[in-house]
């Protein structure tokens, strides 16, 4: 690869497959690169550099990855094709052995991810970091950000192959944090999403996610804080009045219930009973009401018999979930589920998703329905479509669509909800 002349820059573009963490992460690694002299790309454009942080959650994502990586080589002969993630260590066969791959950064060194591919540039084209002073490239709407807390986890439940991928937990200062969140807030964006493997596991100098979430909520030009996922067992009475007392925090708890039946969350090594799961579910509607709860689940566990499937389905229906992330059973090599004889069948597992996606959208759309007359902070998202329309989300994770100028974007506004579009819904601004 020639190196690039003096008036041109090196460009280059992330593609990110997976979880949260990742979509930090990737945002992480394009800004550093673009602080040493590269311009931030899409994959359609002509590119010197491409970096692929990939997956491993699923065999399915796996899969995706390797797809991924192919694909962009065709279409890319001679760019630097490099791939990070937890891809890189559950899949070694796999995504880190592909071919068409010049550069493999493991999950545990992704922190210094652009470096090396800063090294390897310089290698292959001469080129030398250009410095510049720090902009955010992570979002161009400045709208939502990412910050990551920690990363890791050590729960070990059993379908799991994070622990093996992303380690031990370790939490970022709350310096640090506090830092970067200012940064954020002064760059434009008006909320600030929590994210990490496992956040409740988050500690720094004595301090726990309540206490973060204080310091956060008096950010100048912060108007929203949201939780992405917390773990049952993190959803304590503490947190739930850190959340209560600070009016930015979003009123929308995503907290993973896997399944229903106790039995299978013994055998999944989780940390709670669906009784105690449920207990935590009414706590939060006690102390924030109106809040939108919402879930994963895991269907066709290993052994997992038809009752056993029933009882989630049924604590589902029941517990006034807005929204449901159904995800059938994946074998991940390494794990202890991965070993068991009693594998559900691939035609169960497909049956039951179908069952459990069906009732998600039942529940999205009662949801919706609760909201119509009611007047909403929606965060506008987005330009502004042909027709005049925006969109975007409120604080309970409801997408509203209504009509409203360009010069909305960015901002909070109060919008009555009036009717509904599938699952979700359509209003006018209000006030």
């Amino acid at each position: 690869m020639p190196t690039p002349p003096e008036t041109a820059r090196p460009r280059v573009a992330t593609i990110t497959l997976g979880c949260k963490a990742n979509q930090y992460e990737s945002g992480r690694i394009a800004e550093e690169l673009w602080q040493a002299g590269f311009e931030v790309g899409t994959p359609a454009d002509s590119l010197d550099v491409v970096v692929v942080n990939t997956s491993s959650v699923t065999h399915l994502a796996d899969a995706k990855s390797r797809q991924q990586i192919r694909k962009l080589r065709r279409r890319n002969p001679r760019v630097l094709l490099a791939v990070t993630g937890c891809g890189t260590e559950a899949d070694q066969g796999g995504v880190a052995g592909v071919e068409e791959l010049d550069l493999v950064i493991p999950n545990r060194r992704k922190d210094r991810a652009a470096q090396e591919i800063l090294s390897a540039f310089h290698t292959r084209s001469g080129y030398l970091p250009a410095a510049r002073e720090s902009e955010l490239v992570r979002r161009s709407d400045r709208t939502r950000a990412l910050l990551m807390v920690q990363d890791g986890c050590d729960y070990h439940c059993s379908f799991c192959i994070i622990p093996y991928t992303r380690h031990a937990p370790r939490s970022r200062s709350f310096a640090e944090l506090m830092a970067e969140a200012a940064r954020l807030a002064a760059a434009g964006f008006r909320e600030i999403i929590l994210t990490g493997i496992c956040i409740g596991t988050w500690t720094s100098e004595g301090l726990r996610i309540p206490q973060l979430i204080d310091a956060l909520c008096k950010v100048d030009g912060l108007e929203r804080l949201r939780i992405s996922s917390i773990e049952p067992q993190d959803l304590t009475d503490e947190l739930l009045e850190a959340i209560a007392r600070n009016p930015k925090v979003c009123r929308h708890l995503h907290a993973p219930l896997q399944s229903g039946s106790d039995k299978v969350l013994r055998q999944m090594n989780r940390r709670y009973t669906s009784t105690q799961y449920l207990g935590r579910l009414e706590a939060a509607k006690r102390m924030l009401p109106g809040c939108a709860l919402t879930t994963d689940l895991m269907v066709g566990f290993p052994g997992e018999t038809e009752e056993e499937f029933e009882a989630t389905r049924h604590l589902c229906a029941t517990a006034g979930f807005s929204r449901l992330h159904v995800f059938p059973y994946s074998r991940r090599l390494g794990t202890p589920a991965a070993a068991r004889p009693d594998q559900v069948p691939e035609d169960v597992r497909e049956a039951r998703t179908s069952v459990m996606l069906l009732l998600g959208r039942e529940l999205c759309k009662g949801f919706a329905e609760k909201n119509v007359g009611r007047t909403l902070s929606v965060l506008v998202e987005g330009d502004q479509s042909e027709d005049g329309r925006c969109s975007g989300y409120s604080d309970t994770y409801l997408r509203v669509t209504f009509q409203g100028g360009s010069d909305l974007r960015g901002r909070i506004v109060p919008v009555r909800v009036t009717t509904l579009a599938g699952d979700s819904a359509l209003g006018e601004l209000a006030g």
